[in-house]
């Protein structure tokens, strides 16, 4: 069960990530093969840093195509559905982005997890995979990215990677840890989007 629930999270996340990807190419009118590029980059960038950060054996997508399969098929439906959404478009690139990252950062946690490294860095590994895909999306699309804006982002991932780190300390039921863990990210990243919160930016002084 654990298992499935994992893969089917990962499928979701890869999906709502990649449509993040093609609601950031509609906004700068990309053609078809743009939209699949910047799906891509956000559906499996994050997970590919991470990988060849930890020195993985295989990085994720090479060895389940699912993942590719997922990601295009996605951009290149939106490429063709995304006029439906006009006025939209943002508005849903800000949500689907928080699902993704939040379902990216528990299954980044959970792979830095079978590794012999720090909850330290388990922690930060996670937080790679819930933000850089979105990050090389904004770079591609020339527009600075969530993670160096004054958006209460990575934050946000890192609150849901120590929960789960924390649950699972406490031998919580590893499906109701992740659960949790995505529910946490986005009770921080949620309200950030609806209310407009926002870290303080620097303000140089006199």
């Amino acid at each position: 069960m654990t298992y499935d629930l994992v893969y089917i999270l990962a499928m979701i996340g890869t999906a709502v990530f990649a449509l993040s990807g093609a609601m950031a190419a509609a906004r700068k009118e990309l053609d078809i093969f743009g939209f699949i590029i910047v799906g891509m980059a956000p559906a499996v960038g994050g997970g590919t840093i991470r990988d060849l950060l930890l020195d993985a054996e295989n990085v994720f997508w090479v060895t389940d195509l699912n993942y590719i399969f997922v990601a295009s098929t996605v951009a290149i439906i939106a490429y063709f559905q995304v006029h439906r959404l006009a006025g939209k478009r943002y508005s849903l690139l800000m949500w689907a982005d928080a699902f993704g990252l939040a379902l990216f950062t528990i299954m980044g946690t959970q792979t830095a997890m079978t590794y012999d490294i720090h909850p330290v860095v388990i922690v930060i590994m996670g937080v790679i995979t819930g933000t850089f895909g979105g990050m090389l999306r904004d770079i591609v699309c020339n527009e600075v990215p969530f993670l160096l804006q004054k958006e209460i982002y990575a934050l946000a991932a890192m609150a849901g990677s120590c929960v789960y780190l924390i649950l699972i300390s406490f031998d919580i039921n590893q499906d109701i840890a992740m659960i949790t863990s995505v529910c946490s990210t986005l009770a921080v990243r949620g309200p950030a989007i609806i209310f407009g919160w926002s870290l303080p930016p620097y303000h140089p002084r006199a």
